[in-house]
């Protein structure tokens, strides 16, 4: 399954969580490099000693992890460029969060922008067998959505025989809001009418897609607040999620349903692109 791994030490590499999260999925043909980063200006000899130093130490058994460092301004760009020519199967790095802002600037380009598997991780270390939910939209009958739901759903079942983690798949039916602030109709409502069918269509695409899951969480409301409030639930240590991503000036200004659900969870983040 992940065959190349790039983990991006844009950080002071005191913080290794992202090192210690590859070497805890890295096979041990698993090709690891570790790319640390310094301003154009800047001299990059200090810094490679020390990502060194850091690599051998997390990854002292393993042969075939390198590392380098770029000097460049934009990280973003030259992370894009690495992975267009070298294989790559997951791009790992530390997420740099607060409560009044989702994540840096560089986080936000690298999950719209590359093409490969983002996984965005926190500084929490995961529990001896850890919990993931991955979030489809089993109701949408668009191309690109039922491609994606598959697309989804197989790498977290990957991911999960991998690790032996429990999945969980979980599904928010959508309930308009302005809907629901008029009292026209509420959420309950809205879950009673429609879960039976919505987890009858839920478990015929698991099975038509051999997937083996712990359970089914069906909630209506909105998704940005209704999976990260599932995961809390849950307990989940990864949340695998699907993004069509949008660049440019757009993304900026509106960005997607993922993003914005992105911002509430507490958990490590998969995100999933389409081919």
């Amino acid at each position: 399954m992940l065959n190349n791994i790039l983990v991006i030490a844009d950080q002071d590499i005191d913080q290794l969580a992202a090192m210690e999260k590859a070497r805890s999925v890295a096979l041990d043909e698993t090709r690891i490099t570790v790319l640390g980063f310094v301003p154009a200006s800047a001299g990059v000899d200090d810094k490679k000693i020390a990502l060194q130093k850091a690599v051998d130490t997390h990854f002292s058994d393993c042969a075939s992890a390198t590392c380098d460092v770029v000097a460049t301004d934009d990280i973003a760009g030259y992370c894009r460029q690495y992975c267009a020519d070298n294989p790559t199967d997951l791009v790992i790095k530390t997420g740099n969060r607060s409560e009044s802002l989702f994540y840096t600037p560089l986080d936000w380009q690298l999950v719209r922008e590359l093409d490969c598997p983002v996984f965005i991780s926190t500084l929490q270390k995961w529990r001896a067998r850890h919990t993931v939910m991955a979030t489809i939209d089993v109701e949408s009958k668009e191309p690109h959505q039922i491609a994606m739901n598959k697309k989804v759903i197989l790498w977290a079942q990957a991911w999960a025989q991998k690790h032996n983690c429990a999945l969980h798949v979980a599904y928010c039916i959508n309930v308009q809001k302005a809907l629901a602030e008029l009292d026209i109709v509420t959420k309950d409502e809205v879950e009673a009418k429609k879960a039976k069918d919505v987890e009858a269509k839920l478990q015929a695409f698991l099975k038509e897609n051999a997937i083996d899951y712990s359970s089914i969480l069906i909630k209506a409301g909105e998704a940005p607040r209704v999976l990260p409030s599932l995961a809390n639930k849950l307990k989940a240590d990864l949340v695998v999620i699907g993004s069509i991503g949008r660049k440019g000036l757009k993304g900026a200004l509106l960005g997607n349903t993922a993003e914005k659900t992105m911002h509430k969870l507490r958990t490590d983040i998969a995100v999933i692109h389409p081919d």
